[in-house]
């Protein structure tokens, strides 16, 4: 599949709601239409949100990243969310490829939370090079602890 990562816009919303919201994380964690869209906007209007086209330009999926989002100052991946029927194409690893390439030209280092009930999105973070270094427990809802992962550039690990 053919897929091209661009900063996001408001023409991208229904789309990137319909990710999130079909998605085990915006399952568990539900937002509904019009508050996900009040946060999307304002990661549009802080140009934080890239979007994966196709070759038709269908928007398949998108990415949050926050450059100084994390420990004041390392890049964070605060949403990835693809649609439902787009997952296991590539394009949550175009997408996340995106974030590495922005994250590692700012930073050594790059983070990411991942729910606990999250198998897939953590075996996909894991298969990039993501390692777990913490545990917050019942960050966002009790009984749920989100893992923190990272990765580090590798001519930074020493």
């Amino acid at each position: 599949m053919q897929i091209k990562i661009v900063q996001g816009n408001l023409e991208h919303m229904a789309d990137c709601i319909e990710a999130h919201k079909y998605s085990q994380l915006g399952e568990i964690y539900y937002h509904p239409d019009e508050e996900m869209a009040e946060l999307l906007i304002d990661g549009f209007n802080k140009g934080e949100i890239y979007v994966a086209l196709d070759k038709d330009r269908n928007c398949l999926g998108f990415i949050w990243i926050a450059l100084s989002g994390a420990f004041y100052g390392f890049p964070y991946c605060r949403i990835l969310a693809v649609k439902k029927d787009c997952r296991g194409k590539g394009v949550g690893t175009a997408l996340l490829n995106h974030y590495q390439k922005m994250g590692f030209a700012k930073s050594g280092r790059l983070f990411i939370l991942v729910s606990d009930f999250n198998k897939g999105a953590r075996k996909l973070y894991e298969r990039l090079g993501f390692i777990q270094v913490g545990t917050i427990p019942d960050l966002f809802k009790k009984g749920i602890s989100e893992l923190i992962l990272a990765k580090f550039r590798p001519e930074d690990e020493s």
